[in-house]
């Protein structure tokens, strides 16, 4: 088996499958593929910063990445967004040209496709439709941040933690993606509060009847009573 034929071949499936390339022609994905470097990044890894991604666009192909901000005079830390499979960035760097100022850090040992940002702005440049699809990304990010200031400013710690459940909630499988494997204080970092205290609320709806607990791993036993936690809530998936 020619086993970079058969990598270049699940990179270029992936790109098909990734919802923002989806107007993009198999021939400009090639090429983004063909300048673009296949980049093995070990978990638990803070592997890059502002200054790596001034200079180099990212495609996550498989794993879990955290963006997040970090107060050194406090010594405290606030996670923006899970970054998983098919998620990109830095987009804002990508289009301003300017430092975006934030961190990233494995969750999970990531395959990463990473491409030079100038050849990804002369890319961009031979097919303007992946500029609607990058806008719509950031709206979406604009979104959720400002859900997460709302969140943060107005609603108890047990109304956070039941959103942030029920966001990552699969209605299909019933079960908690993406943050159902994160460790307390990254759950804790995700809205905006402690370890101590996140344990403390998971506890609180094992006793209610509403999460089975083992170790890191969340299951969701009434759904009902969870969506009562933060009624008026409209269902959606990040």
């Amino acid at each position: 088996m020619n086993i970079a034929l058969e990598k270049y071949r699940f990179y270029f499936e992936t790109l098909c499958k990734n919802k923002l390339f989806k107007d993009i022609p198999i021939d400009s994905l090639r090429s983004l593929l063909d300048n673009s470097k296949p980049k093995i990044w070990p978990a638990n890894t803070c592997i890059i910063d502002a200054n790596k991604t001034l200079n180099t666009f990212h495609i996550i192909i498989n794993g879990k990445i955290k963006a997040y901000n970090f107060d050194i005079k406090n010594s405290r830390q606030l996670t923006l967004f899970i970054l998983s499979d098919n998620s990109v960035f830095d987009v804002c760097t990508l289009i301003t040209g300017c430092v975006h100022n934030i961190y990233y850090e494995t969750l999970e040992q990531s395959e990463i496709l990473e491409i030079p940002l100038y050849k990804m702005k002369k890319w961009i440049a031979e097919n303007p439709n992946i500029i609607n699809s990058f806008f719509n990304y950031i709206i979406n990010r604009i979104q959720s941040l400002e859900e997460y200031v709302i969140n943060v400013g107005l609603e108890d710690t047990a109304t956070r933690l039941a959103k942030l459940l029920i966001k990552n909630l699969n209605p299909d499988t019933n079960n908690i993606e993406l943050i159902n494997d994160l460790s307390h204080r990254e759950i804790a970092q995700l809205i905006g509060t402690t370890r101590a205290v996140v344990n403390r609320q998971i506890q609180e709806f094992k006793k209610e009847g509403i999460l089975k607990v083992e170790r890191k791993y969340l299951e969701i036993l009434d759904l009902k009573l969870l969506l009562n936690k933060v009624k008026p809530f409209p269902f959606q998936q990040i």
